[in-house]
């Protein structure tokens, strides 16, 4: 299958750009970023030819997408709506980076636009492609009652950690570029949430594209959010806690935020009258570092058993997935419009926080 990534930042030089080379079916044909420095780098790197190079996604869309089997989207949020919409319509199958949109309004019409087009959409949620996610979701299917749940994710400054480990290409962009860029980002997180407040804007920016795979993460294992309780955001919205409760019953507490600790801690725990299940995620920029699943059981006598799956990338998986859904041999697990839910569902912890 012939790719096209529309973004060469962080993530697409991690872990999707050498994805899509080292996986026998794909071919990475063509690649594009408004950084000439990133696309003439990169392209060097991975053999793109030069007339395959651009700086504007509408430009590799009409120019290539007829040639492409599918994109790649990992442009920063604010740019998703256009691109994803344009390349749809298009009738290129699409995967696109978490989160789907910024606004709920963008996100219902790229939902709009997925359900009207042939082509394939999927939203990159690599975290539901953790062997040991997949492996919670069967223990799950033994378990009677759920007592409680427990979703924590602080993020770690990775920025700090990521030059010492990837040959990253940083962009050479005009301030004026970079200045347009944030405005149009900060507006549309100022009009998701309905606030001229910057700070509570900067705010639902972070959380947004931080707590988006978790709130996914748990509605695929426990279904849609029935209600949002005691929403509570301390030090200017970067750290939260909310209650949620899943069409089941099952009642969560998620805590999300940034810290300025050096490492990475994010959990999802699941209580029962005869067992506890945790899954931990590590690091999410460092390659083959696999998520784990831990479980303790047993009522009379307490017996442990740990899941911890090596050599399994799960972008790769997600990857892997994608090109099937594209071949028509398996189903769309992420679809867009359950992602437009998820960004309904963030927006709405705002709402529940100033009420």
């Amino acid at each position: 299958m012939r790719f096209g990534i529309i973004g060469c930042g962080t993530i697409a030089q991690i872990m999707h750009i050498p994805n899509v080379v080292e996986i026998p079916d794909a071919e990475l044909a063509a690649i594009c970023d408004p950084a000439e420095n990133v696309t003439a780098t990169l392209g060097d790197r991975y053999n793109v030819p030069a007339d395959r190079r651009y700086a504007e996604p509408e430009g590799l869309i009409d120019d290539v997408g007829d040639e492409l089997d599918a994109v790649i989207v990992t442009t920063p949020m604010q740019t998703h709506a256009d691109i994803v919409e344009r390349a749809l319509t298009a009738g290129v199958n699409t995967l696109v980076e978490k989160p789907l949109a910024v606004t709920p309004a963008d996100a219902d019409r790229l939902a709009a636009v997925a359900a009207d087009s042939d082509a394939t959409a999927m939203v990159a949620y690599n975290r539901r492609f953790e062997l040991a996610y997949e492996r919670l979701a069967r223990e799950l299917d033994d378990v009677d009652r759920v007592d409680s749940i427990t979703a924590y994710a602080v993020d770690a400054d990775f920025s700090r950690s990521l030059p010492d480990v990837y040959d990253l290409v940083q962009p050479e962009l005009s301030e004026s570029f970079i200045e347009r860029s944030i405005e149009r980002r900060r507006e549309q997180c100022k009009q998701a949430i309905g606030t001229d407040d910057e700070d509570l804007a900067a705010a639902y920016d972070f959380q947004l594209e931080h707590v988006c795979h978790d709130v996914n993460a748990l509605r695929g294992l426990f279904g849609d959010v029935t209600s949002i309780e005691h929403v509570d955001f301390v030090r200017d919205g970067h750290f939260g806690t909310a209650h949620l409760t899943f069409e089941g019953g099952e009642q969560c507490v998620l805590q999300t935020g940034d810290s300025e600790r050096h490492w990475h801690e994010q959990f999802l725990r699941v209580d029962a009258p005869d067992r506890m299940l945790r899954l931990e995620f590590d690091h999410p920029f460092i390659k083959y570092n696999a998520a784990s699943l831990s479980i303790r059981d047993g009522t009379t006598e307490t017996v442990d058993r740990e899941y911890t799956p090596t050599r399994e990338e799960s972008f790769k998986r997600e990857l892997e997935r994608f090109i099937n859904c594209v071949r028509g041999e398996a189903s769309v697990p992420t679809p867009i419009a359950d992602a437009a839910t998820d960004v309904e569902l963030i927006t709405s912890l705002f709402d529940h926080a100033t009420e």
